[in-house]
């Protein structure tokens, strides 16, 4: 009898829908139409294979943007591995471009249905099929007869809309993960008739749980079914293949049920109900099930896997040994598998597991994973899994490197965020961790905050430990950066020079925070506290190196149109400088106590024909210098050379030079006006712009000045012109330089310009570089800026380059011109900033083919003929897996040549690595060297680093452990 049962085989293999419909309620009724798959968006990955329809005739018409098709006899549809036969069948095809291609949707109906996959198995028969798919390949029809209008409506092709809007409607209010694969499903009890085919989106409380449906019918299918009747319970013995089907009356809750061996518990009933391969989900009590138990709930979104496996339909909880829990999170993007000795699920969106093992891979003994001795598992409502567990493990290939006692948070964002391991002469061995902070402290991560803690720990140094926030509430938005290490020892600062530290507590504290208050006023607020001047150079020289200013400030501005106000106090507590730039261009800060500002840009006068610009500040502002000697900092005195040659002793203040140059840290008050007025007009093909500025500032209430002037001002005058010509060579066709027409643009631009003060430039005490920065003289700015552009890509496909461009400008500068700087240069947009004397310029950028690249600047003093700075250097992207640079550079100022090389070379899927060496002619030694090894998992990455630096004359080696998934 068991033999006769014969039942339709459910396949789901998932998608996604997202319906631009609004958001559900229980008040929303939305528009669902079945005609059509206009406004509907599959996500189903588009595959590259291709769709075929074939039947002996076929009824097109079109709805909207959607292709329909009634198809009748002989009928044989192929999508990927799926291959359906029927009888009759409606088709809703539609185009839709994406930013990978032209992307074809279908949807497919079928009444009566045989399939049977390509790749051989199981087929199955059975009724009201619908199939959705997506392909970025191509679709074929084959038929007899093809008649191009639509048909009179007739009951299937109403079954087939009403199948389709309930579909829709369905996915709208619970859209299942993204798969690769079309989804195929039976259809439920058909929908009620209404004349609009309206749907009432259900709330969330009418949602998909888990667990058995609260509603409809088992379907059964096994190779051998025994009853055993009784007065209190029916008990059904279930032998080989398996197959329970629990499918609700609405089609949401459904549920597959796979096993070798089972027990059915049933309510005393009718025997004849059992044959019938159906029975009322009210009357089960409970199922057991053993032999490689499957169970595939809420469309994929849970698949338990489980030798054995009771669920107790009573009190709707169930229990699993030795089982394996697969569900998604981060919008079902991500699958994570939780291995348990036991899984109780006691929720329809809560399990209870205990000796847990959880991680991102489905194999036995994952790369990476979480163990726990015990773990509570909570779905939310927005897809991820909510975890709290104890006795928590990170394991590398099944052993554990990582303890903690307790966790709560997402099960995708485990503590760990990263492991470094290596050496350094001063520093010893080197153990430096970073984690998710409230995953450790065992509490739920506040909306809008990141935080993660710092622990390290140096052989021959000692402990740090520090937090880094990043937060974002309302309208603030900022980050705190702590650091405390109990420090010791010798160390080695960014210039390779080593002193002794003595114990002591060092370590750092930085706070920035942006806040919007409305639409024109915004306050940035900034704290950095620095234990000493030698702890960002030895233990954060990237920071030491490009961080900005640190400094403690409050900055407000306001800001409407082209005008703004803006208010400034800024206050050093650390009163040392701890940027090497900073230290390298001048060898003290500046306090504001206050500034305040009035700029004014653009403003136009005389019916557009002249532009003003102005800015205003009133300042109160005093010098900070650095106190110390290279010596005492660990810097190199060679660092403080002076124009004429001398260099600071290693044992001399660093702030002596300037005190001798008659600057003082007493605080100075000045008020600085700047006025610019520009005439831009149009000469024929030329684009003419005279321009005048005027400075001036007023030293008041200052006590001790020297003899520095308080009171001065400084005037310029200029023209700026620009043009433009280009001509198109159509009969350009060369494949070896891969150029197909070309086109030649030439800007030619020319700056002529006067700059006049009562005092000489480099005698103004350069508190703020934006007012004191300033040059006098004559000086004439000429260029042409030639660019070669072509097409590559071929028919179909043709894009534009810049194949050529080049660069080229002469700087004259009259022989009273102020040159602050060895290098020279000249600011276009504000000429007064620059650094005068005769030069030529160049810069340019070749890109010879898709795949090389050559790009080189230089500047040279005309005067003397000498090459002052420059580079030269080319990229080569050889295919998927490898891509080189060189690149080599020359300065004059610090008679430096160097050579640098790198490569990067992915030798599989699992290895890669990263050489880069950099050569310095002038000591005949290599400078520098970056050498990291990369072993791929699909869960992390393991960097081993060896890098050199012969500034500091160190070797560094080392382990990286980055986490990808997590």
């Amino acid at each position: 009898m068991a033999r006769s049962l014969r039942i339709s085989i459910l396949l789901v293999l998932l998608t996604t829908v997202r319906v631009a419909m609004g958001t559900p309620n229980a008040e929303n009724l939305i528009q669902i139409r079945g005609d059509r798959l206009s406004g509907v968006v599959l996500p189903v990955r588009p595959r590259a294979s291709d769709i075929q329809i074939q039947a002996l005739r076929a009824d097109a018409w079109t709805v909207d943007d959607t292709k329909r098709l009634l198809l009748t006899n002989n009928i044989n549809i192929t999508i990927g591995a799926y291959s359906f036969t029927s009888e009759r069948a409606v088709l809703w095809i539609n185009r839709m471009p994406t930013d990978a291609g032209v992307v074809t949707q279908i949807a497919v109906y079928m009444p009566e249905f045989a399939k049977s996959p390509k790749t051989g198995g199981l087929s199955a028969e059975g009724e009201n099929l619908f199939v959705v798919g997506s392909t970025q390949g191509k679709v074929s029809l084959d038929v007899a007869y093809l008649s191009q209008k639509r048909p009179s409506t007739s009951e299937l092709l109403k079954s087939s809309e009403k199948r389709l809007a309930q579909y829709v409607g369905k996915l709208q209010t619970d859209p299942p993960p993204l798969t690769n694969y079309p989804q195929v499903t039976s259809s439920p009890t058909p929908p009620i008739e209404t004349s609009e085919m309206q749907m009432e989106a259900p709330t969330l409380e009418q949602q998909r749980q888990w667990l058995q449906p609260k509603s409809g019918v088992l379907s059964i299918a096994a190779d051998f079914v025994e009853m055993r009747p009784g007065e209190t319970e029916n008990v059904v013995t279930l032998t080989g293949g398996i197959n329970l089907n629990l499918q609700s009356s609405d089609a949401l809750h459904d549920l597959q049920l796979t096993a070798a061996h089972g027990i059915l518990f049933l309510d005393p009933g009718s025997v004849r109900d059992l044959a019938s391969g159906t029975v009322e989900i009210a009357d089960i009590h409970g199922v057991y099930l053993e032999g490689n138990v499957v169970a595939n709930a809420n469309n994929g979104k849970y698949v338990v896997r489980a030798p054995q496996m009771y669920y107790d339909f009573d009190t709707g909880k169930a229990v699993m040994l030795e089982s394996v829990l697969r569900t998604y999170v981060k919008n079902g993007t991500v699958p994570i598998y939780v291995r348990a000795k036991e899984l109780q699920q006691v929720a329809a969106n809560q399990w209870i597991a205990t000796s847990v093992l959880a991680s991102t891979s489905s194999f036995a003994t994952p790369d990476i994973a979480v163990g726990a001795a015990k773990m509570t598992i909570t779905q939310q409502d927005n897809g991820d899994a909510y975890v709290v567990s104890d006795h928590n493990t990170v394991r590398l290939g099944g052993w554990p490197i990582m303890y903690w006692p307790t966790y709560s948070g997402e099960i995708a964002n485990i503590p760990l965020r990263g492991v470094k391991l290596g050496y350094q002469d001063t520093k010893g061995q080197m153990f430096e961790t970073k984690w998710k902070l409230f995953s450790l402290l065992g509490v739920r991560e506040p909306t809008g905050v990141s935080a993660d803690l710092l622990l390290d720990y140096y052989t021959a140094r000692g402990i740090g430990v520090g937090t880094d926030f990043k937060y974002r509430f309302g309208e603030n938005v900022g980050l705190l950066n702590l650091y405390l290490m109990s420090d010791s020892g010798e160390e080695k600062t960014s210039s390779g020079r080593k002193i002794d530290i003595t114990d002591e507590t060092r370590g750092y504290a930085l706070l920035e925070n942006n806040t919007v208050i409305s639409q024109n006023w915004a306050i940035q607020t900034k704290v950095s506290y620095i234990s000493d001047p030698t702890f960002m150079s030895a233990w954060r020289i990237s920071d030491y190196r490009t961080h900005g200013e640190y400094e403690t400030s409050i900055y407000a501005k306001y800001q409407k149109e082209n005008t703004s106000f803006t208010a400034l106090a800024k206050y050093d507590l650390n009163q040392f400088i701890s940027n090497s730039w900073l230290l390298a261009s001048r060898q003290y800060k500046v306090d504001k106590a206050p500034e305040l500002g009035y700029f004014n840009y653009g403003k136009s006068m005389f019916n557009g024909a002249v532009t003003w610009s102005s800015e205003s500040r009133l300042t109160r502002e005093r010098m900070v210098f650095q106190e110390g000697t290279p010596n005492e900092l660990g810097l190199k005195n060679q660092a403080f050379a002076f124009p004429d040659g001398t260099v600071l002793g290693g044992n001399e203040s660093i702030a002596a030079p300037l005190l001798d140059e008659g600057l003082n840290d007493d605080y100075q008050n000045r008020f600085v006006t700047r006025h610019e007025f520009a005439m831009p007009f149009q000469l024929g093909a030329f684009t003419i712009a005279p321009f005048a500025s005027m400075q001036a500032q007023w030293g008041f209430d200052n006590e001790d000045t020297g003899d520095k002037e308080t009171n001065d001002w400084t005037r310029t005058v200029g023209v700026r012109a620009t043009t433009q010509l280009q001509r198109v060579y159509n009969n350009v066709d060369n494949d070896l330089l891969d150029l197909h027409r070309l086109r030649h643009v030439i800007e030619p631009y020319l700056t002529v310009w006067n700059g006049d003060s009562n005092i000489d430039p480099m005698d103004i005490p350069q508190y703020d570089a934006q007012l004191d920065n300033i040059a006098n003289g004559s000086a004439i700015w000429f260029g042409v800026k030639n660019k070669l552009q072509t097409w590559r890509g071929g028919p179909g496909r043709w894009y534009q380059v810049d194949w050529l461009t080049l660069d080229t400008a002469l700087l004259f500068a009259s022989n009273d011109a102020t040159q602050r700087y060895d290098n020279p240069q000249f600011f276009n947009w504000r000429p007064e900033y620059s650094s005068l004397q005769n030069a030529f310029i160049a810069s340019g950028t070749w890109q010879f083919s898709d795949s090389i690249a050559f790009i080189g600047n230089g500047t040279w003093e005309t005067d003397n003929g000498t090459f002052s700075r420059g580079s030269i250097g080319a990229e080569l992207d050889h295919g998927r897996d490898v891509r080189t640079y060189v690149e080599y550079r020359e300065i004059r100022n610090t008679d430096d040549q160097f050579l640098s090389l790198g490569m990067q070379y992915q030798l599989s899927k699992r290895y890669s690595f990263h050489f880069s060496p950099s050569w310095n002619f002038a000591i005949d030694d290599l400078q520098s060297l970056r050498f990291n090894v990369t072993r791929h998992y699909p869960d992390f990455n393991l960097v081993g680093q060896i890098n050199y630096n012969e500034i500091q004359n160190e070797t560094t080696y080392g382990f990286n452990l980055n986490l990808l998934k997590y």
